[in-house]
């Protein structure tokens, strides 16, 4: 089974993806904006963020990005990410993407989408998995507090009834290198026997950078790089 993906097939799928009909009025808003979501780059470091935002002057309206031009035209949000790389040993391999396609700035609003319209979100997930496997990164760093839970590594009971939506890792902390390490898959995971799976590949927890202060930003720098040179990142395992 060829599981190879590129920008192609990704917007051919989300259009599917987006094409879904929600019940709930306010869901059906969200849905009906639009995907965003940025080509397919290799790197060695990937950021992972939540979603795209839907400002007041917004349009509706889908589309792809190239990440490179993000940093010049989108500085605020973008240039952050090869600042806090800067002078380390994966400080030109980088690349970003967000778990979710859908545009919308609150993300208390996530938590509708969970409960009436789960299959929405799982659907881009599986997608954005499989993009990340692609990008087949040496480490993940999660920068944004609210796309933690999707990834696994805060476990939480389904009592509610509604459908698992995370990627359900289970991860393994990495005394040395203070790091969470990918072990295996949780039985609850939306992932199947089929997927390629990230077991083995560190993920740094962190949260929003905007927000961050210099000190702490300069101690991940310092941690990222530490993690860089014990996994050897100066070489990436291309595919």
């Amino acid at each position: 089974m060829d599981n190879r993906i590129n920008d192609e097939i990704v917007l051919t799928e989300l259009n599917k993806i987006f094409s879904y009909k929600s019940e709930l009025e306010k869901n059906s808003e969200i849905i009906e904006r639009g995907f965003v979501i940025s080509q397919i780059k290799k790197g060695k470091v990937l950021f992972v963020g939540i979603n795209p935002s839907f400002t007041a002057d917004a349009k509706i309206e889908s589309f792809q990005y190239d990440i490179d031009k993000a940093v010049t035209e989108y500085s605020r949000h973008y240039a952050k990410f090869p600042n806090l790389i800067e002078n380390t040993v994966c400080q030109d391999s980088w690349t970003y993407i967000d778990l979710f396609q859908f545009r919308e700035t609150s993300q208390k609003r996530i938590a509708d989408l969970i409960k009436f319209d789960p299959q929405f979100l799982v659907s881009q997930l599986r997608l954005t998995h499989k993009i990340i496997c692609e990008i087949n990164p040496e480490l993940i760093i999660v920068c944004n507090s609210g796309a933690t839970d999707f990834f696994g590594i805060n476990k939480w009971e389904n009592t509610n009834g509604w459908q698992n939506v995370w990627f359900g890792y289970d991860f393994e902390f990495d005394e040395n290198l203070g790091v969470d390490i990918i072990k295996a898959v949780n039985k609850e995971s939306i992932l199947t026997t089929e997927n390629k799976l990230l077991i083995g590949t560190p993920v740094l927890f962190t949260s929003t950078l905007t927000y961050m202060a210099k000190f702490d930003k300069r101690r991940l720098n310092w941690q990222i790089n530490r993690i860089a040179e014990n996994r050897n990142l100066k070489k990436h395992r291309a595919k």
